[in-house]
Order: C-alpha cells, then sequence, then structure tokens
C-alpha cells in the first residue's frame, strides 16, 4: 500500500485543513513550546539544509525557512501541501521553498528535488510517523520508511522524529495530565477525548474527541450536533481521528536502533525539553539519531 496513491490517503478534503488548524490552535503558541530547543540541536549539528517530510500545512518549514534554513517539505495529503502553497505565494521571500507530494515508503518518487550529497536533517514531528500502519507486519512497513530516511540524509546528518506517549495512553486510554500541555495541539475547544484500542490486521489507536465550533465557519457544518461543555450547550464536531499506531518508547528507539545501527549516537527529548526530572510524564517522545554510516 502506498500513501502517494490518493485512495490509501487517510483523509482528502479541504475540511481537514480546517479542523487541523482548529486542533492546533494559536500556531506561535505551538512554535514556542519547542522552536528553541529545535534550532538549537540544528545549530550544534551546523545544520543548513532540512527535509520537512511530514510539512502539513507548512508551519514548522516557515519558521526554519525565516531562521535561514533550507528547507524542503512534502506530505502524503495534497489538501495540506495547498496550504502550504497558498502561503508560499503570499510571500516573496519564500519563492525558493520545494513543495511537494511524498510518500515515506517511495520518496525517491517525491515531486521534489533530493539534494545529491543527502540533507543534513530530516524531521518528522507531531506524531506524523505513527500515521503509518504496518502493512507488512512485524514493523517492516516502519523499517522500510525509516531506511528511507536514513538514505536521504548526509553521513552525520540527523533524524528528528517523534511519537505520543503512548505507553501512558496504552494504561489510561487518554493522554497525558493536562498540565503538562501538549506542545503541538494546543487548541482549548477540543473536550470528551478517549482513546480506544483496535486489534485487526494491525495494532492501532483511535483518539475519539469532540470539538466545539463556536464563533467559526465550521459552525454551520452539516455533521454539527449540540452538546454540553461545561454546563453550556455548543455546536459540536465528532472527531474520530484516523488510527495510530501505538509505538511504545522501547519499541521505536529499538526501531531506529535496527534502521540506523545500534551504535548510532540517539538522543532522547520529552516533549523537547532537556533535563527534565525523572518523573515528568511527556506527550510526546522526541527522538534524535545520527546517520554515523
Amino acid at each position: 500500500m502506498n500513501y502517494e496513491s490518493k485512495k490509501d490517503r487517510p483523509c482528502a478534503d479541504g475540511r481537514e485543513a480546517r479542523i487541523w488548524y482548529l486542533y492546533v490552535g494559536d500556531v506561535d503558541a505551538r512554535l514556542s513550546n519547542y522552536k528553541g530547543t529545535l534550532l538549537k540541536i540544528l545549530e550544534e549539528r551546523s545544520v543548513r539544509t532540512v527535509y520537512d517530510c511530514a510539512c502539513g500545512t507548512g508551519i514548522d518549514s516557515v519558521m526554519l525557512l525565516e531562521e535561514g534554513y533550507k528547507v524542503v517539505s512534502t506530505d502524503a495529503l495534497d489538501v495540506f501541501l495547498e496550504k502550504a502553497q497558498e502561503m508560499k505565494q503570499k510571500r516573496e521571500e519564500l519563492a525558493d521553498w520545494q513543495i511537494g507530494v511524498g510518500d515515506w515508503l517511495d520518496l525517491k518518487s517525491a515531486e521534489v528535488d533530493h539534494p545529491a550529497l543527502g540533507y543534513d536533517a530530516i524531521i518528522c514531528i507531531g506524531n506524523s510517523f505513527c500515521a503509518l500502519p504496518d502493512f507488512e507486519g512485524g514493523s517492516n512497513t516502519h523499517l522500510k520508511a525509516l531506511q528511507n530516511f536514513k538514505d536521504l540524509l548526509k553521513k552525520g546528518g540527523i533524524l528528528i522524529i517523534d511519537h505520543r506517549n503512548y505507553d501512558y495512553i496504552l494504561v489510561h486510554k487518554t493522554f497525558p495530565p493536562k498540565s503538562h500541555g501538549s506542545i503541538y495541539y494546543n487548541s482549548n475547544r477540543v473536550f470528551n477525548i478517549k482513546a480506544d484500542l483496535v486489534e485487526d490486521e494491525d495494532i492501532s489507536i483511535i483518539f475519539r474527541s469532540d470539538m466545539d465550533v463556536s464563533g467559526t465557519e465550521l459552525e454551520g457544518d452539516s455533521d454539527i450536533k449540540l452538546k454540553e461543555r461545561d454546563g453550556k450547550m455548543v455546536p459540536t464536531l465528532e472527531l474520530n481521528n484516523i488510527p495510530m499506531y501505538p509505538h511504545t518508547l522501547k519499541g521505536f528507539t529499538a526501531l531506529l536502533k535496527t534502521a540506523f545501527g545500534e551504535e548510532a549516537e540517539h538522543r532522547l527529548l520529552p516533549d523537547f525539553r532537556e533535563n527534565e526530572q525523572e518523573d515528568f510524564v511527556p506527550n510526546y517522545w522526541v527522538h534524535v539519531i545520527v546517520n554515523e554510516q
């Protein structure tokens, strides 16, 4: 199965992009949660070229372009890429930004020109990688994608990739405590969050939640229902998100070591935080691994 084929993509209309923006919340607030640490990592490795292989609407790509990095951006969903293209067309300084459809399982066919010598860094953040099912079983699909990332990196280049704290979610059936916040998705519109484990051909988790769309263009959507929130009835959109593969911390670390080698330098950051207390419960585990070969 190939995400570059439209029939295999997890969602395919512009409405999804509008919902995603509401789910993200304030863009500046999102970036403030991890921008400093991300830029520090890139600076420490003398990174100049970055491949954002799960760029969505381009929030992180544009931030990196503004910081002077040369960025190539792809995503499997062209409805998100349309938003990125709109942003590019509005700003002359983004004229050299390459944007195109890209499938992790066939990156050679991506609609961009990859540098012949490879990238200094690849980023795949926002729990994006977990949207890839294990089509072949035995994590072979995930390993193929990780190997494709590795093949596009220079020697000494880094992959920055993350996943939700599924160890916590599998036990508690919801996200970690709200007091710790979410580094990517900060909307205060989302409520009634539940996590359902599905064990069919592939193991996956489906997050189900409600979104208060009061005062937005989605308020008149045909799927809107009135639901109680904090004692009030509000126009609500039920979110049945795409299935996510529940990578555990131990399991995903093992996958990275298999793809990059047991001796590869590997760094783990809870919610992009450095020197965090041992009892901190992150929403995301962020991995930084070096291509040593």
